[in-house]
C-alpha cells in the first residue's frame, strides 16, 4: 500500500518538477544594463534620420565610450555628446556587475512633414564587440513621430523600450518627457522593427533607448543654439 501511494505521489509531482526545470532553463544569467537618467539632445541646424550608437557601460554604470553603428555626419556628434552624459545601472552576470553595451537610436525629425527616415548602413564593429557574449538589440526600421501643427516646442523625447526575445517592443519607459511630443514618440515605436539581443547566441529580453529630436517649422534660434547666456563667444576680445 505504501509503495502504491509513493508511486502516485511521484507521478503527480513530476509535471511540476518538469515545469520548474524548463522555466529555470529559460532564464538567462545575464541581465542587461538599464538607463537611470538622460539629458536633452541638441536640435540640429540641418539634417534628419536615425543615428544608432552602442554605449559601452562599465561595471560601475559609467559610459566608457560610445561606438557608432549607423552614422550621419552632421548628426552623429550631437547624439554622441549627449549619450556620454547619461547615467546607467550596469549589466549583471550571475548577480555580478559587468561591462556591456546599451544600444541607443536617436531619430532627428525634420521640421514640417516627415519623409522616409534615412537609415544608414551598419558600420563594422571592433573584434571585442563581435566576440562579446552579449550582443545588444538592433533597430532594423525606424519612423518619424508626428509633429502636432499647433506645437512650437523643440527638443528630445527619450524612451527606454523593452525588446522581447522575439524582437518585439513591449514596455515603454519615459526617460525624458516633452509634452505633447512624448505621446507622439510612444505611438511611433510601433513602426520600429528590432532584432532581438542575444547572449551566447540565444535571444534574450533586453533594453534599447530610443530618442526623438524634433523642431517646429520655425524654431527660435535659442532652441537651436541654446540661450545666449550659455553661449561661449571665443572672439570677445
Amino acid at each position: 500500500m505504501w509503495r502504491f501511494l509513493l508511486t502516485v505521489m511521484v507521478i503527480a509531482s513530476t509535471p511540476t518538477l518538469t515545469a520548474q526545470t524548463d522555466s529555470e532553463s529559460n532564464k538567462s544569467p545575464f541581465h542587461p544594463a538599464e538607463t537611470i537618467s538622460v539629458t536633452d539632445i541638441t536640435v540640429p541646424v540641418a539634417g534628419n534620420g536615425t543615428v544608432v550608437l552602442n554605449a559601452v557601460i562599465s561595471d560601475k554604470g559609467e559610459v566608457q565610450k560610445v561606438e557608432v553603428r549607423r552614422d550621419i555626419d552632421v548628426l552623429t556628434p550631437l547624439a554622441v555628446q549627449a549619450v556620454r552624459d547619461w547615467k546607467f545601472s550596469p549589466a549583471t552576470l550571475d548577480g555580478k556587475a559587468v561591462t556591456s553595451r546599451m544600444p541607443v537610436a536617436v531619430t532627428f525629425r525634420p521640421p514640417g512633414s516627415a519623409a522616409p527616415v534615412p537609415h544608414p548602413t551598419l558600420m563594422p564593429q571592433s573584434d571585442a564587440a563581435i566576440q562579446a557574449e552579449f550582443q545588444p538589440a538592433e533597430v532594423t526600421r525606424a519612423g518619424f513621430p508626428r509633429y502636432p501643427a499647433t506645437t512650437v516646442v523643440a527638443g528630445a523625447v527619450v524612451l527606454e523600450v523593452t525588446v522581447t526575445q522575439k524582437g518585439e517592443a513591449e514596455d515603454i519607459k519615459v526617460l525624458r518627457d516633452l509634452p505633447p511630443l512624448t505621446d507622439e514618440a510612444k505611438d511611433v515605436v510601433g513602426n520600429f522593427r528590432f532584432m532581438a539581443a542575444t547572449f551566447n547566441g540565444r535571444p534574450i529580453q533586453s533594453k534599447i533607448v530610443l530618442a526623438f529630436v524634433s523642431q517646429p517649422l520655425a524654431a527660435p534660434l535659442s532652441m537651436i543654439f541654446g540661450s545666449t547666456e550659455s553661449c561661449h563667444h571665443p572672439r570677445g576680445r
